[in-house]
Parts: C-alpha cells; structure tokens; sequence
C-alpha cells in the first residue's frame, strides 16, 4: 500500500513538472516566430528584419572578440605577476646585502647597498602596483564580456520584434496568434539589463584607470632610483 501510494505521488510529481515545462516553453514561444512562418513573407518587406540580423550578427562577433581580449588580459597578468616575483627576490637579495655590508661596517658599502636596496624596494612595490593593475584589466575585460553578452540579448530580442512584424505587416494570420506586447517587453527587458551592466562596467573602468595611475606613479618614482641601483 505505501509502494503504491509512493508511486502515485511520483507520477502526480512528474506530471505537475511536464506541465510547467510546457508552460515555460509556451511563454517563451510567445516572443519567437517560426522560422517555416519567415520563410512565407516577400524579401521585399524583410528590410528591418535584415538589418536586425546583422546587428545580431556583429553582436555575437564582439562577444567572441571579447573571449579573445580576456585571454591577452589575463596572459599579461601571467607576466607581470612573474615579473613581480623576479623584483621581490631581488629585493630580498639587497637586504642581503645590506646586513652583509653592515657586518663588515664599512660605511662607503653600507651606503651603497642601501642605496640599491631603496632602488630594489621601489621597483619592487611599482611591480605589484603593476600586478593590481592588470588584475582590474581582466575584470575590466570580463565586464566588457558580459556587456557584449547583453547587447547580443538586445539585438536577439530587438530581432524577434522585427520578425513579428515583417509577418504581421505580410498579412499572415499567424501573427494574430502572438502578441507585441511580449515582444516590446522582451526588449524593454534586455535593454534594462544592458543598461545595469553598463553601469557596472563603467565602475570597474574607473577602478582600472585609478590602479594604472597607481602604478604609473610607483614606476616613475622607481625610475628615478634606478641609477642609483645595480643590475
């Protein structure tokens, strides 16, 4: 009896899941139009629907770019971090020195490798102000990703009115069967989002220009120890 019940309840479960699958996919049937419906309006009347398509076009081509801009962004970020690492163990190879020249007390090496030490330090410090950079760079990329993804959405959206239009304005009675309502919606609702992301990446753009200021400065100021320092 409790198996039977049991299976009773996992179909009711199963069914209630295949309905709302249906109408998750009756709801989004709502804001596209069939490619067979497309295919029955005159070119003559697709003017919109073409330019739409190559909008959407060159939008998925800026989010593929932007994989690419990622990938450079985070291979620079590789190395600069190596780089860091070499300016680090140089650094700790003057305090070295330092404590070596101090232990022989000496005051002409002492001053000396004091002196590349102040000029390891500051290359050192302009090194991961250079590393914090580049670490906004990918963020900033990723951002710019994710913004191209949102002006794709925009053009699919802004493509699917375009379409139910063409179809409408063909006289096709199918059209009676969806509603421009969804579609503007659909619209206003990537746009929406488009404009969320674009505030977000302005944003990381402001913190990227800051930390490339931040480290421009540390390496000027490094540059002007450098001749005091050795190689």
């Amino acid at each position: 009896m409790i198996r039977k019940n049991w299976r009773t309840a996992l179909l009711v479960a199963a069914s209630g899941a295949l309905v709302a699958l249906s109408g998750c996919s009756a709801g989004h049937a709502n804001t596209r139009v069939k490619d067979e419906w497309m295919a029955r309006v005159p070119e003559s009347e697709l003017g919109d629907v073409r330019e739409a398509q190559t909008q959407r076009l060159q939008a998925n081509d800026a989010i593929v770019r932007a994989d690419v801009e990622i990938r450079d962004a985070e291979r620079a970020l590789e190395v600069v971090r190596r780089e860091e690492g070499a300016a680090r163990m140089r650094k700790e190879a003057e305090q070295a020195s330092v404590k070596a020249a101090e232990a022989k007390g000496q005051r002409d090496q002492i001053g000396d490798a004091q002196a590349s030490l102040k000029a390891a330090q500051g290359m050192h410090e302009a090194a991961k102000a250079q590393v914090a950079w580049r670490e906004h760079v990918v963020e900033m990329k990723k951002g710019q990703k994710e913004l191209r993804e949102r002006e794709a959405e925009v053009a699919n959206a802004e493509l699917s009115l375009a379409e139910y239009r063409a179809l409408k304005n063909s006289g096709d009675v199918r059209a009676d069967q969806l509603s421009e309502a969804d579609f503007n919606k659909a619209v206003s609702e990537a746009r929406s989002r488009l404009a969320s992301t674009q505030k977000k990446i302005e944003k990381s753009q402001k913190q990227e220009r800051e930390a490339r200021a931040q480290w421009e400065n540390l390496r000027d100021r490094a540059q002007g120890y450098g001749g005091s320092g050795r190689d």
